[in-house]
């Protein structure tokens, strides 16, 4: 009996462990959306009275709320190709139907643009480390280095044992490739401490 006991705590304990990251994933994600809720509704509150004039208000609201919740999220704020689910409804298959559709094509715009005017265009970004970043410079600006050519070679490959680099040069002419050892130039130094 004891044994069962021991067994059932220790699977509870794993899967509650499991279970902890989907949890804290949940609780940010509720987290965030809220957070951009908010956002989204002080900033038309902030900007509806620009808006005094236009047909269908409360249908370019909603349009401005979700735009800028979109940018919010990290989207790009272009404008989805369908209008969301509630719009299609046989109520909206009208004249008046359309315009209050249009009217939401048109809030999404506005409010992406707002939401970026606000200087919320990257607030879902999550910073990375200088480190991170010196490596990810290092690493796009090497394939330049590599791809040496000239009138007459075409770098074929480079070979390094670490203080000099032999440089396999293929001839354009067809002949035998021939070798060349050149001294390594100084190259920046590689941040990877993770490594």
């Amino acid at each position: 009996m004891k044994r069962i006991t021991t067994a059932t705590l220790l699977l509870a304990i794993a899967s509650g462990l499991t279970g902890c990251a989907a949890i804290c994933d949940g609780v940010i994600s509720i987290e965030t959306d809220v957070r951009n809720d908010v956002l989204a509704k002080k900033a038309w509150g902030h900007w509806s009275w620009v808006y005094g004039d236009i047909d269908h208000p409360w249908h370019f609201g909603k349009g401005f709320k979700e735009g800028y919740v979109n940018v919010l999220n990290g989207g790009s704020g272009c404008q989805p190709t369908i209008p969301p689910q509630c719009y299609w409804k046989p109520c909206y298959q009208t004249l008046e139907g359309r315009s209050k559709i249009h009217g939401w094509f048109d809030g999404f715009s506005h409010g992406a643009l707002a939401a970026k005017q606000d200087g919320y265009g990257d607030i879902g970004q999550i910073p990375i480390s200088p480190t991170a970043r010196a490596n990810m410079e290092v690493a796009r600006r090497r394939p330049a280095q590599d791809g040496i050519q000239d009138g007459s070679h075409a770098a074929e490959g480079i070979i390094s044992d670490g203080t000099q680099e032999e440089l396999i040069i293929a001839p354009a002419d067809g002949d035998e490739e021939s070798r060349e050892l050149t001294p390594l130039p100084d190259r920046p130094v590689r941040i990877r401490p993770y490594e």
